[in-house]
């Protein structure tokens, strides 16, 4: 256990984060209807998953906050990799002959094995996704400095919820569910996001607070101005 109680933070949002990718291939074959009568597009679907995913991104804002881009990046690669080896193992799983007298092994292979183009299209979309996020952080935030974190994070996190929604539904659902319902499950989806979004800037400030006891950081902006003194 690392002596800088920073540190030690820094590792419990690395372990939130990496969990729910590992959770996310289960979670992603469940489909749950979404209501948007009152927007006039009737009642539609989103994944399960894909709304779980949501919540990943304050880990990588408040990091990408509080020690810079590098390391929310470095979370996001370490999450593909969970996610592609807990794939597997679930693949495995599915191969495996069942028990005698389990008689849910049809209905667990149907689940799991009927959906391949879910799985990639989730795992295509949330690492594009999570690395615009970081990128449009990043760049945001060299241009208005330590200030306006609600500024940043929105900003980054609804243009990556517009791209792992758009990616998503397009490599799991194109030819499967008709061509004019298609837009409206991207549109029902994004909005269901950016609800999520909304509710998860105070969560980046609270998460920011709780690591550095204020509600802003220098992150790469401190690194920045180090290297430049030591040139």
């Amino acid at each position: 256990m690392p002596d800088d109680p920073k540190e030690l933070k820094f590792l419990i949002l690395f372990g939130s984060y990496v969990g729910f990718w590992g959770m996310l291939q289960c979670l992603t074959v469940k489909l749950v209807p979404l209501d948007l009568t009152w927007l006039g597009l009737g009642t539609l679907a989103f994944s399960y998953g894909s709304f779980a995913h949501a919540f990943t991104f304050p880990c990588t804002d408040a990091t990408a906050e509080i020690w810079g881009a590098k390391r929310a990046r470095m979370m996001v690669y370490m999450g593909t990799a969970v996610y592609i080896v807990c794939t597997a193992f679930l693949f495995l799983a599915v191969q495996a002959p069942p028990a005698e007298g389990w008689l849910l092994n049809d209905a667990y292979v149907a689940l799991f094995q009927g959906g391949p183009r879910i799985i990639l299209g989730s795992l295509l979309a949330t690492l594009s996704a999570q690395l615009w996020d970081i990128y449009v952080f990043e760049w945001v935030k060299k241009r208005t400095g330590e200030k306006n974190l609600w500024l940043r994070n929105n900003v980054s996190t609804f243009g990556s919820q517009l791209l792992d929604t758009t990616i998503f539904c397009a490599i799991a659902f194109y030819g499967i569910i008709p061509n004019d319902v298609l837009p409206k499950l991207i549109i029902g989806s994004y909005l269901m996001k950016l609800l999520v979004a909304v509710i998860d800037t105070p969560i980046v400030y609270l998460v920011v607070y709780w690591v550095t006891g204020h509600w802003t950081s220098k992150g790469d902006i401190e690194e920045e101005t180090e290297e430049k003194g030591t040139v």
